[in-house]
């Protein structure tokens, strides 16, 4: 009995304490007697909280037994003496033996009913028990109407008769509320029928009609599923409560609704959207239907009140085979959906068509809604964005002139980027307790979308129609200023590191968020800054090579060179991309440490290391602003401070491997007897495994027919060298290189021996190995092959560039005109042109350009998707091989990142030299003369002469003498060796001749200017050297 509970009130028990130092004749040791204490201690807290608990339990039980009691005995008297009791005494002995709305009580109803109506009703009632009473009726009715426990309609029609008296003395909201969380939990139609006279006259006997409306749209509107189970009789009742119009004013004038109950604000927008939209198609007909900008505007801000993420379960919904969902139910997703019908997509676009002059605010509303239905159908394939992609004539200018008449659009259009400094603005993320602030979110969105739709129409619209303003989309002028515009944006967002602010019209504007470029624009947003970036860089350069194939832009329209220290920003930008190239070597270095598989190639890049590590490492590079903008928009930079950076990268590569060194020269010098007969060949098998060290000098030594030529290579014989391996391997006769109709030069498509592709990839090397050391080619590459060089796009950091159709026309004037004439063809495409999706390539086979593209005619309906598969065939597909395989071999000397500060037309003037009126002054200035001083006859002769010539025989001299025949791209001051004249003699029957190695004129000392001038051109037009001295 002693372990039992003790209940006779003396519950503690005494302490067993042991006084004695041991226990007989064993000893115990101190750590087993603190042991033994601490449990002792253990169990008797255990036991006190057990005494404890059992005494709350006897309390509540003895408690809810008293309490059930007195409801029974309060229950007993309210059936007795209830219909003689006071109102106010009736409702509350009610309330209190009421309970728990149990069924068994619903006999007390019929008593508190002839209680009120015999002593005057709910006059005598106050407000709060008026409110308990209401808790407690509609808590029955929920219960009993689901359970089908109603005994009888007497009981039923008493209940909601009670309720219908005391809803007067409640507040609205509350009695609105209840009865719609009823009207979505019940089934029974007879008593959601009554309910609905209960809540319609609730309603009109409000006094303040404009809460009425506010509670009626935000309260009873947004619940689930509720006309599905009214009968017509009600729908009609309740849509015609109140007028259309003032429900839409109320919508409109509300840019995101809160609802009562945070946890349910989702699902009750998506309930209002949905049971606004079939009020809409009650009220009208199809055919009568249309939608004003306060209409738009209203499904707008409904649409804004659902969270991010909500909206994107409420996509994948939308989206799915199935209709059903926890986010959405059948009835819901069917009246959604009519917002993207065709016919309903063309209506909201009816106020542009109808008026060629719209309202700002009116266009920002409708560039709004847009906004609002992408957030719900976001996919590129959506009917949505697909019509706002195919009707350009509509959503360009819609958007762009709301977008100018925004306040980001302003302030960043007239914003001074020099103020901000390279930490660069945003205007991001507008603060929550801005009174602009959800107007601000909205311009954001609408920028976005508007990005989007523009990047679409530059991708879809061929240069003659992107320059032809009688056709659809932006005219000329909103193209270069919307380019200003993102010109600023893109780079304020690129060097978006300082949070800061700035003034705008009396109010501060948020600027900067850290650098987080990731961060969401709200919380009802998903649109972050990189998205917008990604775009407005796409747009940028999308009008940029625009550009380059036909001028329109002035040559300093992109740069900001005015506004950014570019001394400061060029020595800066070297020292970043030194500590990207050190990064990307250690990481690669690790990665092949961690993997010894990765060096498996891709099997159409042909030996071009295009492997997933590479791919993956492009993206953790540790990109700085200053990089960013090199790599993304160059050219807001001037072309001289770019050829800096490339210049000043070069050096310290150069100085990273030690090829400044004279020792490093001496034992790194990779030696080759190269017979003149055989350049390409010889060059190729001696020196192309030599891969990346061909950065290193090379000891070049000629044999001609006559034996080994005398000489040390102090440069002149390397750069000679080279100019002849390009004179052969770049030779359409070779095979390798096939040449345009502006004679310019593009990889052959048929070349596609495995010996062929490890040829342009040597040719690769070559022309690194050109650049790298600062020595001009006379080659001259099409556009749409120098477009490919464009890193990061190369290869070697993952997909490789793709050329788009208008490349096209400097591959093949012809097909490229073709296909403008099909693309514009008026007639029956597929009977007139009798098409398929299949072309023959350069070896006679057929290649289908989609799959089972011999089945597929060529229709006005896909005859884009078919001028674009051509394309991307003949300048992509077709070339993938060739192009990898020589840009794997340029990047083994020169650094993916180098090149792409430069445009295609800039690539080849580092190729070959600018492509200018050569400055006479410059390079008389930088001659050196020997035997000669430039005060003699026969050089102020020369001078003279030249000064003479047309631009053609200007040219024909310097490559005369230096073998390329446009100016350095630095001036002749760059030349090295600088030019020299030497004299070769008194002999006035001698001819000048020229060592191009070191760009050296032997000139003899001519006595009469028109000898000189006749002898030197003799010379030059006959291409005499050393056999005509």
């Amino acid at each position: 009995m002693s372990s039992m509970t003790n209940f006779t009130g003396n519950y503690r028990h005494g302490r067993n304490i042991n006084l004695a130092r041991g226990s007989g004749s064993t000893a115990r040791s101190s750590q087993s007697i603190l042991k033994d204490a601490s449990a002792a201690r253990l169990l008797r807290e255990q036991t006190r909280k057990r005494e404890r608990a059992a005494i709350k339990i006897q309390n509540f039980y003895r408690g809810r037994r008293d309490v059930e009691l007195a409801r029974k005995q309060m229950k007993a008297r309210f059936l007795k003496e209830g219909t003689h009791q006071a109102p106010s005494k009736a409702v509350a002995m009610f309330i209190f033996a009421w309970g728990h709305s149990k069924i068994e009580n619903e006999d007390m109803i019929p008593v508190l009913r002839e209680s009120l109506e015999a002593n005057g009703g709910f006059f005598q009632v106050d407000a709060t028990l008026s409110k308990k009473l209401a808790g407690v009726l509609i808590g029955y009715i929920n219960t009993g109407i689901c359970g089908n426990n109603l005994k009888s309609a007497d009981i039923r029609s008493s209940c909601l008769q009670l309720l219908r008296s005391c809803q007067i003395k409640i507040p609205l909201e509350y009695a609105v509320r209840a009865y719609s969380t009823l009207l979505r939990d019940l089934n029974d139609s007879n008593i959601i029928n009554l309910l609905v006279d209960n809540l319609i006259m609730r309603l009109e006997t409000e006094s303040d009609r404009d809460y009425a409306l506010k509670v009626f749209i935000e309260d009873l509107l947004s619940t689930p599923d509720m006309f599905l189970k009214l009968d017509n009789i009600c729908r009609r009742r309740i849509i015609n409560l109140y007028p259309w119009s003032s429900i839409i004013s109320v919508l409109s004038n509300t840019p995101i609704i809160i609802f009562y109950n945070e946890s349910d604000q989702d699902e009750r927008a998506i309930s209002l959207l949905a049971n606004i939209l079939y009020i809409w198609k009650w009220l009208f007909s199809e055919s009568n239907r249309s939608m004003p900008v306060d209409f738009l505007r209203s499904i707008s801000n409904v649409i804004r009140s659902i969270s991010v993420s909500t909206s994107k379960k409420l996509a994948r919904t939308m989206s799915s085979a199935s209709a059903t969902s926890n986010i959405a139910s059948q009835f819901m997703i069917e009246n959604i959906s009519v917002l993207k019908e065709r016919s309903v997509i063309e209506l909201a676009f009816k106020p542009l068509m109808v008026s060629d002059k719209l309202d700002a605010n009116d266009a920002l509303t409708i560039c709004a809604y847009f906004v609002s239905l992408v957030r719900i159908w976001p996919s590129q394939n959506s009917q949505i964005r697909y019509f706002l992609y195919l009707t350009p004539e509509y959503s360009l200018p819609l958007f762009f002139h709301a977008l100018q008449s925004s306040r980001i659009y302003d302030v960043i259009l007239r914003m001074d980027v020099s103020a901000t400094t390279t930490s660069g603005a945003s205007l991001w993320r507008p603060a929550a307790t801005n009174d602009n602030y959800n107007k601000d979110v909205q311009e954001w969105e609408i920028l976005g979308l508007f990005l989007d739709i523009c990047w679409h129409w530059m991708i879809m619209t061929d240069d003659d129609e992107f320059f032809d303003e009688s056709q659809y989309g932006l005219s000329i002028s909103d193209v270069k200023e919307l380019g200003i515009f993102l010109r600023n944006l893109s780079f304020l967002i690129i060097c978006n590191e300082d949070p800061t602010t700035s003034s705008y019209r009396g109010r501060l504007l948020k600027i900067g968020n850290g650098g987080d470029n990731d961060i969401a624009l709200s919380k009802s947003s998903g649109l972050t800054l990189n998205k917008i970036k990604s775009d407005a860089v796409g747009i940028m350069r999308q009008i940029f090579y625009r550009n380059t194939r036909r001028k329109f832009l002035s040559r300093d329209f992109w740069r900001l060179d005015d506004q950014i220290d570019i001394p400061a920003f060029t020595s800066q930008a070297v020292l970043d991309e030194d500590k990207m190239d050190q990064y990307f070597d250690q990481a690669m270095k690790d990665d092949s440490e961690d993997d010894s598989t990765v060096d498996e190639m891709d099997d159409e890049s042909s030996g071009v290391s295009s492997t997933k590590s590479r791919r993956l490492l492009r993206n953790q590079m540790m990109l700085t602003p200053r990089i960013e903008i090199l790599q993304r928009i160059p050219f807001i930079l001037p072309f001289e401070a770019r050829v800096e950076i490339f210049e000043r990268s070069l050096d310290q590569d150069r100085q990273k491997i030690g090829l400044d060194r004279d020792y490093e020269l001496r034992w790194r010098r990779h030696k080759a007897e190269i017979r003149r007969s055989h350049i390409l060949e010889d060059a190729f098998n001696q020196l192309n495994s030599l891969r990346g060290e061909l950065k290193s000098l090379i000891g070049i030594t000629f044999v001609s027919d006559y034996g080994v030529e005398a000489g040390i290579d102090g440069g002149g014989i390397t750069k000679e060298f080279l100019i002849g391996v390009c004179k052969e391997g770049f030779d359409p006769a070779f095979g390798l290189f096939l040449e345009n109709d502006q004679n310019l030069l593009y990889p052959n498509p048929a070349a596609t021996s495995s010996v062929q592709l490890q040829y342009f990839e040597f040719l690769g090397r070559i022309v690194g190995k050109a650049l790298y050391q600062g020595i001009l080619l006379e080659v001259s590459f099409a556009n749409f092959f120098l477009s490919k060089w464009q890193v990061p796009n190369n290869t070697i950091f993952g997909g490789g560039f793709r050329n788009t159709f208008d490349d096209l026309w400097s591959l093949d004037p012809e097909l490229y005109r073709g296909l403008i004439d099909l693309k514009k063809y008026k007639g029956d495409v597929e009977t007139d042109f009798a098409l398929n999706f299949t072309i023959t390539d350069t070896q006679g086979r057929t290649v289908e350009l989609v799959k089972n593209g011999a089945q597929i005619p060529v229709t006005s309906t896909n005859r884009l998707q078919y001028i674009h598969e051509v394309a991307s065939f003949k300048l992509n597909k077709e070339l993938y091989r060739q192009t990898s395989a020589f840009l794997s071999g340029m990047n083994d000397l020169l650094s993916p990142t180098w090149l792409v500060m430069f445009s295609p037309d800039e690539m080849q003037t580092l190729v070959g030299g600018a492509p200018i009126p050569i400055d006479l002054e410059d390079w008389k200035k930088h001659t050196v003369y020997g035997g000669f001083t430039e005060k003699d006859a026969t050089i102020q002769y020369f001078w003279e002469v030249m000064e003479e010539l047309s631009d053609s025989d200007v040219r024909a001299v310097l490559k005369f003498v230096t073998s390329v025949s446009r100016a350095p791209l630095q001036g002749f001051g760059s030349l090295k060796p600088y030019f020299t004249i030497r004299e070769s003699g008194l002999m006035q029957d001698r001819l000048p001749t020229s060592s191009t190695c070191v760009n050296l004129l032997k000139l003899p000392r001519y006595e009469s200017k028109e000898l000189l001038k006749s002898k030197l051109m003799y010379s030059v037009l006959s291409g005499a050297g050393f056999d005509l001295s």
